[in-house]
């Protein structure tokens, strides 16, 4: 089974350069939500600027919880072999 982890750099520079389109690499459905939110709030600008910087908060936490969840995915699984 192979367990790739997801780099942080690669996160934040997709999203700060591409918005909540480029959470897509980290989380597609918090790509989705916020790339809707930052679509109907157009109009003011201040809405996409707001959804823009989420996305890149929100990039690095995701990124964060999926490579600790290889972490310890991996340690149940050397647990195993251990016995």
């Amino acid at each position: 089974m192979m367990l790739n982890q997801k780099s942080r750099t690669t996160s934040f520079v997709l999203t700060f350069l591409f918005g909540p389109l480029g959470l897509l690499y980290a989380s597609w459905p918090a790509a989705i939500i916020l790339g809707v939110i930052a679509f109907v709030t157009a109009v003011t600008l201040v809405g996409p600027a707001i959804c823009w910087v989420l996305g890149m908060i929100i990039g690095d936490s995701a990124t964060r919880k999926h490579n600790r969840g290889i972490e310890e995915f991996k340690a149940l699984m050397s647990q195993g072999k251990d016995k």
